[in-house]
């Protein structure tokens, strides 16, 4: 397990929360747009705060490719640059990580059009011009050791697809592994980490999880670049064939076993999902993770995926892993404060059971 507590600051709708008491599966609810997805995306940031290239993912996983000088604001607090992103997290090793992001500010541009020159207020004062994003983090061990670094993601040239450089830090190595599987997730990386899984021998243990929800899987290959199963078949059939339930079921195994003693991140863990191999992904998910040491951050706006997680905890082979479950309900109070509310096994077995509404 990685975190026992994160708190995110100024980050795209959220202006502080506090996730505390984090287990081994922790699992975000709450209503559309309340943040649930700010909150992966936060994290994921402090998992690799060393590597500016992620403020990009961040808004890929959303379809959102530009990156230019009007795109800088996008992840700050009512996109005001001046609220400067600040993110931590407690570590089970006694370890503090702390990630502050800010704007690269220059006082003038350098060299500026015609079109720049007309559009520039009537005032005395040229505006400040952000030409990128800096991360600054730091490190502080249990023995109160701290260390402290930068990287940066700059803008070397204008326009929609202008150009960017890495300032990437140059004494800090990240061992943390961390993978992030969002809703509309690339199945190329399922495919590079089952083939380096095959390659270590240990696709039978893909296989056995995959039978839960197609019993006809009796073995599992990656050839020309995509992935085959055996379905007992006279040649070998695309896993794409079989839909895309069994295909995230994939996404997520081969990512728990790529970030041991790490931890991965779902979007919209039962996106594509049938109701009837939920238990299926509930079980695989808390057995894989209980395995390899891994912490799951997951969200879900879906009552059958908490009532098939509920089921599952109640059952005897999954009986020791309740404690290992907390299910946070996320609300925006008055104060644009995003609070989340907890509810460990016994909390959220009476909720479910009782058929209270916390989503």
């Amino acid at each position: 397990m990685v975190f026992n507590e994160v708190e995110i600051n100024n980050f795209r709708g959220i202006k502080h929360l506090v996730l505390s008491d984090l287990r081994q599966i922790n699992l975000l609810v709450g209503k559309n747009n309340c943040g649930k997805s700010t909150v992966l995306d936060g994290i994921f940031l402090l998992s690799g705060f060393s590597n500016p290239l992620l403020n990009l993912r961040i808004n890929q996983f959303r379809d959102y490719n530009r990156f230019n000088e009007e795109d800088l604001a996008l992840n700050f607090y009512n996109m005001i640059s001046d609220n400067h992103i600040q993110i931590s997290g407690n570590m089970m090793d006694g370890t503090i990580r702390e990630l502050k992001i800010t704007p690269i500010v220059s006082e003038s541009q350098i060299v500026i059009s015609k079109e720049d020159i007309s559009t520039q207020a009537l005032s005395n004062k040229e505006a400040n011009i952000s030409t990128g994003l800096t991360m600054n983090f730091s490190y502080t061990k249990a023995d109160n050791e701290k260390k402290s670094d930068s990287a940066a993601i700059i803008i070397t040239s204008k326009g929609v697809d202008g150009n960017i450089k890495v300032r990437s830090s140059k004494e800090y190595k990240e061992t943390l592994s961390g993978v992030y599987i969002n809703s509309k997730f690339a199945f190329n990386i399922a495919v590079d980490n089952l083939t380096r899984i095959i390659e270590e021998k240990q696709e039978q243990v893909i296989v056995e999880i995959l039978q839960h929800i197609e019993p006809r899987i009796k073995s599992i290959a990656v050839l020309k670049s995509g992935v085959n199963v055996d379905i007992g078949l006279n040649r070998l059939v695309p896993i794409n064939m079989l839909g895309d339930g069994i295909r995230k079921l994939l996404a997520i195994i081969t990512s728990l076993y790529e970030c041991k003693k790490g931890l991965v991140l779902i979007d919209e863990i039962d996106n594509g999902m049938h109701f009837s191999s939920l238990s299926s992904l509930w079980k695989a998910i808390i057995k894989t993770a209980n395995l390899l040491d891994v912490q799951v951050f997951a969200t879900t706006h879906n009552i059958e995926s908490l009532q098939s997680l509920n089921k599952v905890l109640s059952d005897s082979e999954c009986i020791e892993s309740q404690n290992d479950i907390m299910c946070y309900s996320l609300r925006h109070m008055p104060t644009d404060e995003l609070k989340a509310y907890q509810y460990p096994y016994e909390k959220f077995q009476y909720v479910i059971n009782q058929e209270i509404e916390i989503r």
